[in-house]
């Protein structure tokens, strides 16, 4: 009888537990990712193996409806727990308060398996409001053929922008094409130059200074000596010239490679890749995506904790194998056999390792956003490309144009 008794009293000690035993749901909207719901959904199984207690509730939201949705979901009280956001969101959305920090359910350990350049970029007086998820790097295709023609290596590429200014004089000389086709974009090609552009604290422009003075002269200077399309084209135009065989060299994102190999195959088979070339500030653009949690969320700790574990080496390195992407943290493509052993075949994954290796001197653009806040930073953007191109194409001096800017820039700062 005594036994029975303990036995009845560990039965009834199990089903109160069961009863009481409360699982959590977590909602995680992402951003037009639906075509990846193998990866997603795989990523979300184990993550409710190993935390029987907590389960995803995913949701794929389409880009263009996206904000609309999120500011309405954040405004009734019925927010997600975690949400895909870009960068420049991000840091829109904490400056209105509707993300919530992190820090006190991120251990410090998980912060340094990313890159610290991309977690940083989210921190924002001093507290963490997201984690970076995939990047969308650039690197360089060029034209092996075209090389050849022109008498240059085509195994030796040029690295910095200085290279492709010299490269180009060749390769007009000797075969009358184009050398490369810029995407021109004021901030970017200060920023990659080491111009801050702005002080720490947001209060003074800073942009009329010698490297600037310098970069500008050389896109002069190139833009004069046609080693460059005279429409100053960005994405679009450069993408038409290089299928079609006219420039040797296009700066240019990774999905890039893909739309090249699908619409101008013969092009492809004479395409390389290599580095995005390097100013002397050294940074490469590349914007990044993060998970972040509204300020209202009702299951924070949870949903940084999956958060993590989505973004994490081994869920990020499975995501770069189906996505043109490359991850945010350290432990990245060039650790993994399959990257290694595919990029020697196929331009598209060598274009992703190449792109990967180069991540330490990545940046996200938009990360001037954070200082200059988001209702100034598009119009500080205009202001200082106005003058950029306008110089370009000789209406301005190099130290006219940047002059100008930094004065008007500064008066928009000064503004209220």
């Amino acid at each position: 009888m005594k036994k029975f008794g303990i036995l009845l009293l560990m039965l009834l000690t199990v089903f109160t537990v069961s009863l009481t035993a409360k699982t959590v749901t977590v909602e995680f909207w992402t951003l037009s990712l639906a075509t990846f719901s193998d990866y997603i959904n795989a990523a979300i199984s184990s993550f409710e193996k190993a935390n029987p207690d907590i389960k995803i509730n995913w949701v794929d939201v389409p880009y263009d409806a996206f904000q609309q949705k999120i500011i309405s979901a954040i405004a009734s009280g019925k927010a997600p727990d975690l949400v895909n956001m870009n960068t420049p969101w991000v840091i829109d959305f904490v400056g209105q308060n509707a993300l919530s920090p992190i820090d006190e359910y991120v251990p410090d350990v998980d912060k340094y398996l990313y890159l610290p350049n991309y977690w940083d970029v989210t921190v924002i007086d001093g507290k963490s409001y997201a984690i970076p998820w995939y990047l969308s790097p650039q690197i360089m295709l060029y034209n092996r053929q075209i090389f050849e023609e022109a008498g240059l290596d085509p195994d030796n590429p040029p690295k910095t922008w200085a290279e492709i200014i010299e490269y180009s004089r060749i390769i007009k000389d000797k075969t009358g094409l184009y050398g490369f086709q810029p995407n021109i974009v004021a901030h970017i090609d200060l920023l990659e130059e080491g111009v801050p552009l702005v002080s720490p604290d947001g209060k003074k422009a800073i942009i009329d200074t010698p490297e600037a003075v310098e970069k500008l002269k050389q896109w002069q200077l190139a833009f004069k000596e046609s080693l460059m399309p005279q429409d100053l084209g960005g994405y679009q135009a450069g993408t038409q010239k290089f299928a079609g065989g006219r420039i040797a060299m296009f700066p240019v994102g990774i999905t890039m490679v893909k739309h090249v190999e699908i619409n101008s195959p013969s092009i492809f088979k004479v395409s390389d890749v290599t580095t995005f070339p390097l100013g002397k500030g050294e940074k490469i653009p590349a914007g990044a995506m993060n998970v972040a949690v509204p300020y209202n969320a009702k299951n924070k700790a949870e949903a940084v904790k999956f958060g993590l574990w989505l973004t994490s080496p081994y869920w990020q390195v499975e995501f770069a194998k189906i996505a043109t992407v490359v991850p945010s943290t350290k432990i990245s493509l060039e650790q993994d056999p399959w990257f290694l052993e595919r990029a020697q075949t196929d331009l598209n994954v060598k274009a992703q390792l190449v792109a990967s290796q180069s991540m330490i001197y990545g940046f996200d653009q938009d990360e001037l956003g954070k200082i200059i806040g988001p209702s100034k930073y598009p119009e500080f953007r205009r202001i200082l490309n106005d003058y950029w191109i306008a110089a370009i194409k000789g209406e301005y001096t190099a130290e006219e144009a940047l002059s100008k800017a930094e004065k008007e820039c500064q008066a928009l700062l000064d503004s209220k």
